[in-house]
């Protein structure tokens, strides 16, 4: 017989026969019948699932009794069995439910045949319990978590798979570890255990949090899509960074890495179902993440966003991530029109973690170094708690991929492309004379040689995070924190500024001509305090504060301020852009079984204070200086390559925003859950909002499920779009221009009827399936349309020659202007499918395949009238979007994305290919506009396809030891490079220095990347 507490086993007949000898009225389970004989093992094994808050314990008795199908033999006075108890299982053993029921009633039981006796005892001590943990292989397994089911009270093995636990008698012991299944281990005459941990390959049911504050749940039990990517599948990509982990790993989103494009040299865009990344809400640990501190204004995928840089936390430090795939703005709040990817901590203790890579390109540059370190530490013993500590460093060096220079150096022969003719034999021959005087600096026109650096930027990353959590002596309360350190020296460059004395840029300082050097140094730091505990009613509290703050210097090196000549110094420091973010909130949340008959009922609310500051501050004075030749000679002012920040564009904005929310979900049977959620929101700065979500799942069958969604979400402007007010430099149509952004605050808007931007809204629609066909294989699809109405944009440059209302002494000393606007409203449409399918053949041999694809198109429906203020006096329409930009919204990113990917494990070995689609995306330029005769000829946009491509990918993995990871990969194994720009067409090919677009966000253009890591896990 088992017990789960001792207690006299005579006096507990002898009350039992009394009870049902004197006929009491308090008697339970009277109806008693004939059975086979069962042993406690049969009974304590089976498994239970229930949701009881406040209800009476023979009211629990009696729903357990149901669904185990055998009787409780008690005496109502005696156990107390009118008193309330609260208590939650899914799928556990009798065993463990009892333990969690009983133990804090001081209730014992015994399984006799006719069905189980409770009977009153006295409290008793914990018992200690030892054992080892093992693999398949009989190696002792080093940080499994060891746990008192229902309980806080639990342990990790110790670097030879050892462990020791005080528990109650009777309990049920919970291993686990991640990659193999989980095992239950009820404690009853037997206190010592060795475990045989067995792969896991048919997991199909990943739990998550993120998108239901309610019952974690499953795949076919979530109402909307969430890809759920472990810390195995992320470093299996052989990818360094986060972002690029997650790019091939989830089918919606979508990163490339850039060159020669301003911030986005510093952060990497990133996006969700082909919106903008400022779209989607990054949470660490259902916390939200501050964003970057810069805005990028240059011609590529997000220009005019804000990311939220994902690179800014190492990998190391990451368990999983969550990518909730449908509009949660009404449970989150702002930002999260297109999604919430949710970043999970390492909170393992009793394991040390050390990878160490190397990499380079099949050019042989763009090698990478890493070097990173995890280890936890157990903290108390009664009831610890854990400490999880990550230091990680990362090299990159560049890689450069333009092609032959095709233009001049000394004298102004054109390009090959349509907009300039091939240049004449006597252009050629004077180029030719030039290089010569100059000492053959350069080769002649024709030989082939390289004058600018296109490709990944060279960076140096050192970051730390930790993660904490600590019970509160014997309070329920516990405080948990975490948060981390990154810096990054990241060296990009500019375009080549040539010789050509007649030009703006040129300076006697470079009488060769000059690339500039555009070094950057971003910092990041964050960190999050909070307290929670579980009430004895059922109530979960939650109370947290944080803060994040990220700065980005730049500089501007190997250049030049042309307009002050020979006094130009060569370096200069730029600026400084910050943003930093603090957020406090409180959630409050209750799960009720039964209530208004329900199966379950989850009420959370909540509420939550932010507040946000942007700055700009200063460069250099020579950094934004206009000198001398500025009026004398048309020389650009300011450090040439990035102008500095000058003291008008200085800024040091804040702004509040208090928000509260409400969230209900039930299952309203066994078959249909219901959720719903309100938000409300004010912002100190431009009013308030709301947003609300409503979905629902009906399981068809117990492996099928029909899910949607309806959800009104927003986004308010970022202080870095109202705020900002920088000159940039961009290339256009192969020309460099300098614009000055306006903040939207600027008392000359005003007049020009120019509105400071609103906040967008949003619909978002979502349809699906998700089945679980048998054990081993998984299948979901989902459609969804989200309509974006006043989306924000930055408008077109507006050139002041050509605009009217410009041309006052208001915009003295500016040549063009942009601003922020709520310019337009667009509407995505999309399907995503995700299937996995994993089987074991053996114990030693096991298969995985996922395929995930997405289709997406967005499309502008609605743009706004130029302001009348603004079109008067002009004969031409202003247009506030043209092509290009229209371009970056709808055909930049790929519309269709698979990935296709299998792992077949074998013993100590293992091998993951993987394929990788990304579909075609679209580039747009306008060429300069041509003078004939005298008029000025307005040349139309043109485009270029670039095809969709696959990627071939292979990591071979072997474990000679537990304790030893060895991991030989390449990434496009076949070389695939994008499409080139048309060089004969397109001016943004840029002479060669640009052959891959810039315009548009695909896979990168490095080819083949070939590496190896060795990971210690001890």
């Amino acid at each position: 017989m088992l017990h789960a507490f001792p207690f006299c086993r005579a006096a507990a007949r002898l009350t039992f026969v009394a009870v049902l000898a004197a006929g009491l009225p308090g008697l339970a389970g009277a109806a008693v019948r004939p059975t086979t004989r069962l042993t406690a093992e049969d009974v304590l094994t089976r498994h239970v699932t229930l949701q009881a808050q406040a209800q009476t314990v023979k009211a629990v008795l009696a729903t357990i009794e149901s669904q185990v199908h055998i009787h409780f033999l008690y005496s109502q006075q005696l156990i107390g069995a009118e008193r309330r108890v609260s208590v939650a299982a899914v799928d556990e053993p009798l065993s463990g439910v009892l333990q969690h029921l009983l133990a804090p009633l001081r209730i014992g039981y015994e399984v006799v045949s006719s069905g189980i006796v409770l009977a009153p005892t006295a409290a008793v001590a914990p018992i200690p319990v030892t054992g080892r943990v093992v693999d398949e292989q009989g190696a002792g397994m080093p940080g499994v978590t060891v746990l008192e089911q229902n309980t806080t009270n639990g342990t990790g093995t110790d670097g030879d798979g050892r462990f020791s636990l005080k528990v109650q008698p009777g309990a049920t012991l919970v291993i686990s570890a991640v990659g193999y299944k989980t095992q239950l281990l009820t404690v009853g005459e037997r206190t010592s255990f060795e475990v045989r941990m067995v792969p896991s390959a048919t997991d199909l049911g990943d739990v998550t949090v993120v998108g239901s504050r309610g019952l974690p749940r499953t795949d076919v039990e979530r109402p909307m899509p969430v890809d759920v990517l472990n810390a195995k599948e992320l470093q299996l990509t052989g990818q360094t960074d986060l972002a690029q982990q997650v790019q091939f790993n989830s089918p919606s989103f979508n990163s490339a890495k850039t060159g020669v494009n301003g911030v986005a040299n510093y952060a990497d865009p990133a996006s969700l179902r082909g919106l903008s990344p400022d779209q989607v809400l990054v949470l660490v640990d259902g916390k939200r993440r501050h964003q970057f501190s810069a805005l990028n204004l240059n011609v590529t995928v997000g220009a005019g966003t804000v990311v939220t840089d994902l690179n800014a936390i190492p990998t190391l430090a990451i368990e999983r991530i969550e990518v909730l795939r449908d509009g949660a703005a009404a449970q989150y709040g702002s930002d999260a029109i297109a999604g919430v990817i949710n970043l999970g901590l390492n909170k393992s203790t009793g394991v040390a973690t050390a990878k160490v890579q190397y990499g380079v390109t099949q050019q042989g540059d763009g090698a990478q170094y890493l070097a990173g370190a995890n280890y936890g530490v157990k903290l108390g013993k009664t009831n610890p708690g854990y400490l999880n500590m990550t230091l990680q460093y990362q090299h990159q060096s560049q890689t450069n991929r333009s092609d032959d220079y095709r233009g001049g150096i000394y004298s102004a022969f054109p390009a090959l492309n349509s907009a300039n003719p091939t240049p004449s034999a006597t252009q050629i021959a004077n180029e030719n004379r030039l290089r010569t005087e100059r000492g053959n600096v350069y080769p002649q026109v024709g030989q082939p040689f390289n004058v600018g650096v296109y490709g990944s930027n060279q960076a140096d990353i050192y970051q730390g995070f930790y993660n904490l959590g600590i019970p509160l002596g014997d309070s329920k309360w516990s405080v948990y924190s975490f948060g981390g350190y990154s810096r990054k020296d990241i060296l990009a460059y500019g375009f080549f500024r040539n010789a050509i004395t007649t030009g703006s840029n040129y300076s006697p300082l470079h009488p060769d001509g000059y690339l500039p050097e555009l070094p950057g140094r971003s910092d990041d730091y964050s960190a999050v305090v909070g307290l929670n505990r579980k009430l004895a009613g059922g109530w979960n509290l939650d109370f947290s504060t944080g803060y994040g703050y990220n700065y980005l210097d730049l500089f501007a090196n190997k250049t030049a301020n042309a307009s002050m000549g020979t006094a130009s110094p060569t370096d200069f420091y730029v600026g400084r852009s910050a943003f930093g973010q603090s957020t406090s909130e409180v959630n409050v949340s209750r799960n009720y079984t039964g209530l208004f008959g329900t199966k379950s009922f989850n009420v959370a609310f909540g509420s939550q204070f932010r507040a946000d500051q942007f700055k700009l501050q200063r460069g250099s004075a020579e950094s934004y200086f206009a000198g001398p030749l500025a009026a004398s000679s048309g020389k650009s002012p300011g450090s040439n390559g990035r102008p500095g920040i000058a003291p008008d564009d200085e800024t040091n904005a804040t702004r509040t925003n208090v928000g509260v929310y409400v969230d209900l979900e039930s299952d309203i049977t066994t078959r249909l859950l219901l959720t719903t959620a309100l938000r409300y929101e004010n912002y100190s700065d431009f009013g308030s909002n709301v947003s609300g979500k409503f979905a629902g799942r009906f399981k068809v069958t117990e492996g099928i499920s029909l899910r949607g969604s309806l959800n009104r979400g927003f986004r308010a402007p970022s202080l870095q779009q109202t705020f900002n007010s920088v000159t940039t430099s961009t290339v256009q149509s192969g020309a460099i221009v300098q614009t000055k952004q306006l903040r939207n605050d600027d008392p000359r808007l005003q007049p020009l009827g120019v509105a400071a931007p609103k906040a967008e809204t949003s619909w978002n629609y979502s349809a699906g399936v998700a089945a679980q066909l048998g054990p081993n294989l998984l299948f979901t699809v989902d459609a969804y349309q989200i309509d974006i109405k006043d989306r924000i944009i930055d408008s077109e440059r507006l050139i002041k020659s050509s605009i009217k209302a410009l041309q006052t002494p208001a915009f003295d000393g500016i040549s063009e202007i942009r601003f922020f606007t709520n310019a337009i409203d667009t509407r995505t449409r999309g399907v995503d499918l995700v299937t996995t399918y994993k089987t074991e053949f053996s114990e030693r041999s096991r298969f995985t395949t996922s395929l995930a694809l997405t289709f997406n198109q967005t499309n502008i429906v609605r743009t706004s009238d130029t302001p009348a203020q603004l079109q008067a006096g002009t004969t031409n329409r202003i247009l506030l979007i043209d092509t290009v930009s229209i371009g970056l919204i709808e055909r930049a990113q790929p519309r269709q994305k698979i990935l296709l990917s299998a792992t077949y494990t074998y013993g100590k070995f293992s091998i993951t290919p993987r394929a990788s689609y990304f579909g075609a995306v679209t580039a747009y330029e306008k060429p300069a506009n041509r003078t004939v005769n005298g008029a000025v000829v307005y040349v139309p946009h043109i485009s270029q396809e670039f095809k969709g491509k696959t990627l071939i990918d292979l990591a071979l993995v072997y474990n000679p030891a537990k304790a030893v990871s060895l991991t030989l990969g390449g990434n496009n194994l076949f070389n695939v490079y994008p499409d080139k720009v048309d060089a004969t067409r397109f001016g943004s090919y840029s002479n060669g220095e640009i052959p891959y677009t810039r315009n548009a966000a695909q896979f990168g253009f490095n080819g083949a990347y070939y590496y190896t890591n060795v990971t210690l896990t001890f």
